[in-house]
């Protein structure tokens, strides 16, 4: 087995090792330190109540749904999982490193701007809540670090798997993160007024500079 063909029956476990990292370390673990922590879960149950927050929980599960649908059986079927055929197999190759690097990369971020949430990490909108604005750290550049790490594994796994799924699927997890954010920022608005709007007035939405309000 050539270097090429064993470097590609090992990267092609990635894609479903990025999205198992997003459920098991960014929910499942996150909860659990959450809960030992402070005493919550950090789970907003009475949030998908509301249609339009149920209709977005609704989007993200269909997205993740199917990039690990694509890839458990990419990782399942060595001779169904494929370097791109439109580079040559040295571009290819260098393609999925890449994509791996970014992966993690991502992974990275995504576990760091959750610990820095401290007691206000939640999944969903506590409305009743208001444990403090946070912005030091990663969100003193970045609004909203977590969701950038979700975009930026996504596109690694985009770079590993790339398949019009795959891309279909990144901008479907950007639209339902726009949705999701654009909700959290008029919570935000409403329980920290002013403060809010001076942080996020210096501080850009996803990148620096960019969406500032």
């Amino acid at each position: 087995m050539s270097v090429t063909e064993t470097m590609t029956s090992t990267l092609r476990f990635m894609p479903l090792a990025g999205i198992l990292s997003i459920l098991l370390i960014g929910v499942a673990w996150r909860a659990l330190l959450q809960r030992r922590r402070y005493g919550t879960w950090g789970f907003v149950r009475s949030g998908l109540s509301e249609p339009a927050q149920a209709a977005r929980a609704a989007g993200f599960f269909v997205v993740f749904a199917v990039l690990a649908a694509q890839a458990f059986q990419a990782a399942m079927n060595p001779a169904g999982f494929h370097l791109p055929t439109w580079l040559p197999s040295e571009g290819a190759l260098i393609l999925s490193i890449v994509g791996t690097i970014v992966l993690l990369d991502g992974l990275a971020l995504l576990v760091v701007a959750q610990l820095q949430m401290g007691a206000s990490w939640r999944i969903g909108i506590d409305e009743g809540a208001t444990p403090g604005l946070i912005d030091t750290g990663l969100f003193r550049f970045c609004r909203n670090p977590i969701y950038l790490g979700l975009l930026v594994i996504i596109a690694g796994y985009v770079a590993l798997l790339p398949t019009p799924i795959s891309l279909l699927m990144w901008v479907g997890a950007y639209r339902v993160i726009r949705l999701q954010i654009r909700a959290e920022e008029a919570y935000l608005r409403r329980v920290y007024g002013d403060a809010y709007h001076a942080y996020a007035h210096r501080v850009g939405r996803l990148l620096p500079n960019i969406g500032r309000l």
